[in-house]
Order: structure tokens, then sequence, then C-alpha cells
């Protein structure tokens, strides 16, 4: 079973999400769904942040709505993506596969102090 939180920041313009556990396809596409309708409360130029610390490798099925979502990130005019892999690598590679197959480049990082340096930096 799976859950994620999704948490747009309209004042900093980010878009947090977290997810966890083992999702199926269409638990996946719920949350892409939820993923793209809290992306259209931001301003171009956002920053996506995504937890996958404890979120567990997916089906291929699945991992088609990860590209889709990060297609959407691309054309919708989000600036920069950071994933929060802590020591999932597996997941943190299966998302960056999707990633490149979507055209969105994102960087893995273990934390979130990590990723919020790592973009305020970049502001």
């Amino acid at each position: 079973m799976a859950t994620w939180k999704i948490n747009p920041d309209p004042t900093r313009n980010r878009l947090y999400a977290v997810l966890e556990g083992f999702f199926t396809p269409e638990e996946m596409k719920r949350c892409a769904d939820d993923t793209i309708e809290a992306a259209k409360k931001l301003r171009p130029g956002y920053c996506t942040v995504t937890d996958i610390t404890r979120c567990k490798p997916m089906p291929p099925e699945a991992a088609k709505e990860i590209e889709r979502v990060q297609a959407y990130f691309r054309t919708s005019g989000a600036r920069r993506g950071v994933r929060i892999v802590g020591e999932s690598a597996l997941s943190g590679m299966q998302f960056r596969r999707t990633g490149g197959e979507a055209e969105w480049n994102s960087v893995n990082v273990r934390s979130l102090d990590e990723a919020e340096t790592l973009l305020d930096a970049a502001d």
C-alpha cells in the first residue's frame, strides 16, 4: 500500500511531494494526477522537491506515470527538481531513468535540508 502527500508552497514557488510504500499502477496514476493539480497552483519557474526515501521500486506501468508527471514539470515551466533519496539508491535510479525519458533533469540528495540549501543557492 502506498501513501503520498503533495504540498504546493506558492510563497517559495516550490512543490513538495512525499511518496511512501509500494505503488500499484492505479495508485501512481492518482498520485500523478494530484501532483499535476498541485503544480498548477505555482508560477512558472517553480521547483520540485520529491522525497522518495520510503518509496519501493515500482512496476513499469507505475513508472510511466512518473514519466508523465516529469514531462508535465518540463512543459509547465518548472525550473529545477530535487529528489530526496536517503539511502534508497534503487528508487532514485528509477526516477532518474524516467526523468531522462521525459527530458526532466533533477538531482538526487540525501535530505530535505540538502534539497533546500541547493534550491536556495540557485535562487
